[in-house]
């Protein structure tokens, strides 16, 4: 069993190894030790993979408490799902770390050694999401991510857009996880237990109304961790931290957490009819409001942000029509591709000092960063969705199972498809083609091509294990003619309208801003929900306790304490005179009390 163990222990130990000696070791072996720790986390959770594939396998790890005289074991849980998926977490996160090393090289002083050590934790606290076999340990790993994110984009804590972001972050996923964790406890009311396996088997025999309960609480954290409406606003703005950061939050971890959660207790979100219809319908709502604002934006990062939040919206789809196989597989594909546009994003930031973050500042990129150029591409028609690309096979799925469901719904994901392959390419053509407008681009170092290589390489290929995944699962993949020809004739209208209006300029974007600003506006304020959150609900809160503070604790609460303090002041004065340290008035105060005594017992009789 220790060799499944040692797939948590190695990212843990890099923590702590990083975080309290790396002051003393220096930045680069403190990098080197990152990465060789998430490197052999990756060769364990291959082999755990190889052996859970024949067969699931638990480790029990600790008895925690008894509950109704049963006691709590928390272990982990190694079958198709958790090993693929950590497999792919530590795969995709040793590449990750590795490019941050070109990244972050004399980007903040000599402290970049805490950088690493939070992303070793983050890396620990996904890979305890993934591998628990329980929700009680499932949320030790769920408060991990929470508090890695935290440190993560606030890392730049000298710029306050970064400070806010990493405090808007923690907050809106506190309101997540206070409903996930009264999901826990609805859970074990409803089933008795909060194990994986008693929580399937039961699904079908308890309560129908506390199990949609239990299933809405539980889906309302995953609604926090993966940025999706109504508690989405932290998302885009989370761009605030590093670039390795943004990677790592929106490829493998944070984000996918809530996605996982949801394909792990699949079968107990099967029996709440309730609770699908309301995945499915949050899912659309984010999937094309995200896609919407990220046609409006420019920051080179928030793009793919927005993207992220819509393709999390497409996979919550899937798994609200009962597809565990689609969505979970986009899952893995999205991983590769996200992961490969960000590192390319950070590459252009990285090229002009991290002081450019709006496309429109730079341009004529394609000869100056060929690797980059060619990293961005694949990634942007992997996410469009065109064969042979990773994504185009999941994202197939997806759009067959949508029609099979609802033909409204199956519009919906065609739409949000178009949009997705408009606003990538958008971003590409912008940045790589046209005129130059910014001079001194210039190749990144090998250490952080190497990385893009390699999910380029995921990027194209990986989908082809569609029907390996799904033997895994236990369904049958078919892939249908008319949804191939739909998906590749929705990518190419989507770039094809990029490339007109970008490349050829058949229309003018300028005079289309202008001409449908007020959408334009609507799209970028993501329909003003953050400028309700921030103005009206935190800048409402903010003015309520400035009444509060002046009114109830100044006037009141001070002017009571401080209209007592007269008397008190007094009072105290008076006995203070009895206080003088003169042993003669002491005996004479004793003489005058028992004289005292004496004439009130005499006139008392």
């Amino acid at each position: 069993m220790m060799e499944f163990l040692l797939v948590l222990i190695f990212p843990v130990v890099a923590f702590l190894v990083v975080g309290l000696l790396g002051r003393r070791l220096g930045d680069f072996p403190s990098a080197i030790i990152t990465v060789l720790a998430s490197s052999l986390s990756f060769l364990f959770s291959l082999y755990a993979a190889l052996q859970a594939i024949k067969n699931p396998v638990h480790v029990p790890l600790y008895t925690f408490i008894l509950l109704q005289s049963k006691p709590l074991e928390l272990g982990l849980l190694f079958d198709t799902l958790s090993s693929v998926v950590a497999t792919l977490v530590t795969f995709v996160a040793t590449f990750i770390f590795l490019y941050s090393i070109g990244y972050m090289r004399n980007l903040f002083g000599q402290w970049t050694y805490k950088f690493y050590a939070y992303l070793s934790f983050f890396l620990f606290s996904m890979l305890l999401i993934v591998l628990s076999d329980n929700l009680l340990l499932l949320f030790f790993g769920w408060e991990g991510v929470g508090l890695a994110s935290y440190l993560l984009i606030g890392y730049f804590h000298e710029q306050r857009k970064a400070t806010n972001a990493a405090l808007e972050a923690f907050v809106m996923n506190r309101v997540g996880d206070w409903l996930f964790l009264l999901g826990i406890l609805m859970s074990f009311i409803t089933f008795g237990s909060i194990r994986y396996q008693e929580m399937w088997e039961k699904a079908h025999l308890v309560d129908p109304l506390m199990l949609s309960w239990a299933c809405l609480l539980l889906f309302g954290g995953a609604v926090g961790k993966s940025g999706q409406v109504p508690l989405h606003t932290w998302l885009p703005n989370a761009m605030a931290g590093p670039t390795p950061v943004s990677a790592l939050l929106h490829s493998s971890t944070m984000v996918a957490a809530g996605v996982y959660m949801v394909a792990r207790l699949h079968p107990v979100f099967e029996a709440s009819d309730t609770a699908l219809k309301v995945i499915v319908l949050v899912g659309s709502v984010t999937a094309l409001m995200a896609a919407l604002a990220a046609t409006s934006h420019t920051d080179i990062k928030k793009i793919i942000a927005f993207s992220t939040m819509s393709q999390l919206g497409l996979m919550f789809i899937a798994l609200g029509l009962k597809d565990k196989l689609a969505g979970s597989f986009h899952l893995i594909t999205h991983a590769f591709f996200k992961a490969l546009l960000f590192l390319a994003a950070g590459s252009v930031i990285h090229t002009f000092h991290h002081k450019v973050h709006d496309i429109y500042e730079v341009g004529g990129l394609r000869n100056k960063m060929p690797v980059t150029y060619l990293s961005f591409m694949v990634g942007a028609l992997a996410l469009a969705g065109v064969f042979p690309f990773a994504g185009f096979w999941s994202k197939e799925l997806i759009l067959g199972r949508a029609y099979e469901a609802s033909f409204g719904i199956g519009v919906l994901v065609s739409v949000v498809s178009v949009l997705t392959a408009y606003y990538i390419f958008r971003e590409g053509f912008v940045m790589f083609h046209g005129e130059e407008r910014k001079g001194g681009a210039h190749e990144s170092e090998g250490v952080m091509i190497l990385p893009m290589a390699v999910l380029m390489l995921g990027s194209v290929f990986a989908g082809f294990g569609v029907w390996w995944y799904g033997s895994l699962m236990g369904k049958e993949v078919h892939i249908h003619g008319d949804t191939v020809v739909l998906s590749l004739v929705i990518a190419l209208v989507g770039i094809g309208v990029a490339y007109g209006v970008y490349v050829r300029r058949w229309l003018s974007a300028e005079e289309l801003y202008r001409v449908l600003r007020p959408l334009h506006t609507t799209f970028r304020e993501q329909f003003f929900t953050e400028r309700f959150y921030h103005k009206t609900l935190a800048g409402g809160y903010l003015l309520w306790s400035k009444v509060m503070h002046q009114t109830v604790e100044t006037l009141l609460i001070d002017g009571v304490v401080n209209g007592f303090y007269p008397l008190f002041r007094s009072v105290g004065g008076v006995i203070n005179l009895l206080q003088r340290g003169k042993l003669n008035m002491y005996v004479l105060g004793i003489y005058a009390g028992l004289a005292l005594l004496v004439l009130i017992t005499i006139l008392w009789r």
